[in-house]
């Protein structure tokens, strides 16, 4: 019982976090471009696991298959996404880019169904996150769908960083790595290093004049809501199983709004709230579920 208070206070956790990013996104881009902004956090990140394995004298695996397992990471859960998620948004609304990121816990748990075989997809699962979804759906309102008309490439755009996110999710889920550190510091050293080169060939960072805002918004970007909730993230995974931490995607749009109430003085809405508890059953739904179908395998 302890360890599940635990693990889904971390959960909650990682969502503030993630749910926060967006407004710290917001202030760097001002001065700092997309891709610059990714290189500098990826390579901050970098370099505080560097420090890491350096202070407690261990080593970076660098055989093939964690090489492999490195760049994979690093290509679907940073490069990719970033890229395509950021870009995407600058042709469509937010709230159609919420609904198209809400299909990232539905591909995970199909994923799962047939790589993972302690996570079937049963009538509980996707009652679960049938839930959720419907959840995001009330916060955003049913009438985004007739967004639909908006940019497809900007839409196509989103919904490749949301597939990029779930494909990574279920790799590493699929792997089972157990050097979360190490998995760590090769992933974001390999994110960092591609970011830089297209950093180079398309902003050439070193003619940049960012304001002491930007700069700090990148620098808590690079320690918390990269460094820190990758950590978190490598480790929810292994706990909590990749359907029920796909979830998360439907409880940062929530979070990330009541961010905006509380330091942006936007208006409260109680649609905010009902759409949590919505949310929070959906994923108690999906927990359960993957409960159960552990215990059968063990």
């Amino acid at each position: 019982m302890r360890n599940h208070i635990i693990d889904f206070g971390l959960f909650i956790c990682l969502a503030v976090i993630w749910s926060s990013s967006f407004l710290l996104i917001k202030i760097s881009v001002e001065t700092i471009p997309p891709y610059t902004l990714t290189a500098g956090r990826l390579c901050i990140a970098a370099i505080v696991f560097w420090i890491y394995l350096a202070a407690t004298r261990k080593k970076l695996p660098l055989n093939p298959e964690a090489l492999i397992l490195y760049l994979v990471v690093a290509l679907l859960g940073h490069c990719f996404p970033y890229t395509l998620i950021s870009w995407g948004e600058t042709h469509i609304s937010s709230s159609l880019a919420a609904i198209l990121m809400g299909i990232m816990p539905v591909v995970v748990v199909l994923l799962a169904h047939w790589l993972i075989p302690d996570e079937p997809l049963n009538r509980i699962k996707a009652m679960g996150v049938a839930i959720s979804f419907f959840g995001l759906l009330l916060l955003v309102g049913f009438a985004t769908f007739s967004y639909l008309q908006q940019d497809i490439l900007g839409q196509f755009g989103v919904l490749g960083g949301a597939i990029c996110y779930a494909l990574c999710t279920i790799y590493i889920r699929h792997h089972k790595p157990t050097g979360i550190r190490t998995l760590a510091t090769g992933t974001m050293t390999v994110g960092a290093l591609i970011s830089l080169i297209f950093a180079f060939v398309f902003e050439n960072p070193f003619s940049l004049e960012p304001s002491s805002s930007s700069l700090w918004s990148a620098l808590a970007l690079g320690l918390f809501q990269t460094a820190l909730a990758t950590l978190m993230y490598f480790w929810l995974i292994k706990r909590l199983g990749a359907s029920t931490f796909s979830q998360i995607n439907y409880l940062i749009p929530i979070l990330g709004g009541l961010w905006g109430v509380w330091l942006l003085g936007e208006p409260f809405s109680w649609k905010l709230f009902g759409s949590l508890t919505i949310v929070l059953y959906g994923i108690y739904l999906v927990q359960k579920s993957n409960s159960k179908s552990r215990n059968k395998y063990q």
